[in-house]
């Protein structure tokens, strides 16, 4: 037995002839000079374990290479070329810059170390360069520039719907993500299917979807079923949980498709007439039980009234105590109750982050999706509750974060902002292994929109606001990527007679600039932090990451480095093409960001 220079590791007879070789036999995994031949296909480990018996492949055909993903009946075959004439046995072989495609659909980054291909569990087929330190460093999404993001049967997980490369979940009135942070990682039904009360289950309409493989019909479904067979179906069908019918031109029937949990339920975006899709919800629980609730409720009010009326008292007495903290302030937004917020974030059930001073939950007030934030500890709680109020209550700009409302009772202080439904600029910019990653173009429209926010804070304000906590988890993405400043518990306000105010040390550990080591600080502390963001998001990576290599840990250290060698654009993030298209642009922004970087904030 022996291992070649190439990985290939080869079994000999006596007499030195091949007996076997792992060349012969992919898994998820090709390294440079391997061969995917016809009979073979690549295997991509399981992406959940719901889906544990489901995977995808990269296969060889006489014609092409096709890609797939079963039992969900997708398949998509790519015109290639083959090392030698078509015949039973043909071959793809990866070599340098190539993986049989022809040029003028793509080609692979030329090799200046040892490269491998993976086909991943998201379906990406990703070409990998073996860095300093043996560790693998991303370089291109092989089918990127052949399947678009929202062709990928799992681009937005269980019951996500994917539009123009966004996830969403098909209603919010009945689905919710199953984490805020992560479109990707799908949605969950607000209900649960009881099948002991399948009498209350019924099916609502899902708008403009579809299933997101047409050619699952034709391999799924029987023809000449109405809509209404079909929904009823589903209805009697306890294991159904959503039900898809397309119309057949010409018929009174159709294509019926019932989905059940052990098969994905994955979406597209179809604003066709031809789809009718609909998920299964469990009603209310029957009226018996709805009137023993009403029955008990009513008893036990009763029996607490003159307990409550009690401590109405005591409470009114206490909130005068603190209600003159709030008098006078100009420009003060609603005033909401807790009892108010409670009801609209279903008692603070779905949390999206979790800050310096207090966590984050969705909610909704009418039509209106807010963000409220809960502070958390008194003592430590009113100074910056005071600060953000004060501060973002009477400013409106487009790249700031609007506050909708606040709440003070007693210990319970909280803020109401808008939603932004892309969350923080953090997990779109810090990433091990990119599904779908940032455009040059969109990355910096962001940086130009914080710059616009801090120039608003700096110079069109009476007073100067210095924010003192700029950094990626305080930037908010609207649906559209436009970016606003958030989460002024830090900021101050500094008289424009002031060249400089003395103030205690605040911020974040990586963003803090060199006049913190002095006792007095301007607004321009915000524009080394700015500074820092700006890298961050070229580069895409956190500024202080211990996961990489001990040299590679301190991103700045790293750049001062790569500027004394003319190397920087090593590293501008690698995930994603379009920043290497733009690298004159994207070195001149670099730039610009190490002018912000300067020791001297003058």
């Amino acid at each position: 037995m022996g291992l070649g220079l190439s990985g290939n590791l080869v079994l000999f007879y006596q007499n030195n002839s091949s007996v076997w070789q792992s060349f012969d036999h992919p898994t998820d995994t090709l390294v440079m000079g391997q061969s995917l031949c016809s009979g073979m296909n690549l295997s991509a480990k399981p992406s959940s374990t719901k889906w544990s018996s489901s995977r995808f492949y990269l296969s060889a055909e006489w014609n092409g290479l096709q890609h797939s993903f079963e039992p969900a009946a997708y398949a998509q075959l790519f015109q290639a070329t083959p090392t030698s004439a078509p015949t039973p046995s043909t071959c793809y072989k990866f070599v340098n810059g190539s993986l049989g495609f022809p040029d003028k659909i793509f080609s692979l980054p030329s090799a200046s170390s040892l490269q491998f291909m993976r086909l991943e569990s998201d379906g990406h087929l990703r070409l990998y360069g073996m860095q300093e330190h043996n560790s693998p460093r991303m370089m291109f999404d092989v089918l990127s520039t052949i399947i678009a993001f929202c062709d990928y049967p799992l681009a937005c997980g269980d019951y996500g719907v994917c539009n123009n490369g966004q996830c969403s979940c098909p209603s919010l009135s009945y689905f919710r993500f199953q984490n805020e942070r992560l479109p990707g990682a799908g949605c969950i039904p607000l209900s649960s299917i009881s099948c002991e009360h399948a009498q209350d289950h019924r099916l609502i309409p899902l708008n403009n979807i579809s299933y997101f493989s047409d050619s699952s019909f034709s391999e799924l479904a029987a023809s000449g079923y109405s809509e209404n067979y079909c929904k009823q179906s589903c209805l009697t069908n306890c294991s159904c949980k959503v039900v898809i019918f397309k119309n057949s031109y010409g018929t009174d029937g159709g294509y019926c498709l019932l989905l059940s949990e052990q098969m994905p339920i994955l979406f597209a975006d179809y604003s066709s007439n031809l789809f009718s899709a609909f998920v299964k919800i469990q009603d209310n629980p029957p009226g018996k039980w709805r009137a023993t609730i009403v029955v008990s409720s009513t008893v036990g009010g009763f029996s607490l009234l003159s307990i409550l009326a009690c401590f109405v008292i005591i409470w009114k007495k206490c909130e005068k105590v603190e209600e003159p903290l709030f008098d006078g302030i100009p420009g003060t937004p609603k005033r909401f109750s807790f009892d108010e917020l409670k009801v609209a974030t279903s008692n603070f059930t779905i949390k999206l982050g979790h800050g310096g001073f207090g966590s984050v939950f969705k909610g909704m007030i009418g039509k209106e999706t807010i963000a409220v934030k809960r502070l958390e500890g008194v003592e430590q709680g009113t100074e910056e509750f005071l600060a953000e109020v004060m501060t973002i209550g009477r400013m409106h700009h487009h790249n700031l974060v609007r506050l909708v409302g606040f709440c003070v009772e007693k210990s319970h202080k909280l803020l109401v902002y808008e939603y932004l439904s892309n969350g923080s600029l953090d997990r779109w910019i810090f990433h091990s292994s990119p599904v779908f990653t940032l455009s040059w173009r969109t990355r910096r429209s962001i940086i130009i929109a914080i710059a616009r926010g801090l120039s608003y804070l700096h110079e069109e304000c009476k007073e100067k606001i210095a924010h003192l906590d700029i950094k990626p988890q305080n930037i908010l993405l609207d649906d559209k990527f436009n970016a606003k400043l958030s989460d002024f518990g830090l900021s101050k306000m500094i008289n424009r007679e002031q060249s400089k105010v003395m103030t205690r040390m605040r911020g974040t550990r990586g963003y803090l600039p060199p006049e913190w080591l002095g006792s007095k600080i301007t607004e321009k502390a915000d524009i080394y932090s700015f500074g820092i963001v700006m890298i961050e998001i070229i580069c895409g990576r956190e500024n202080l990451d211990e996961s990489q290599p001990e040299a590679s840990i301190h991103l700045i250290s790293l750049l001062q480095e790569k500027a004394r060698s003319d190397q920087l654009s090593d590293l501008v993030d690698s995930s994603n093409n379009d920043m290497q298209s733009h690298m004159e642009e994207v070195m001149k922004t670099m730039k610009l960001a190490m002018w912000c970087l300067q020791v001297d904030s003058s």
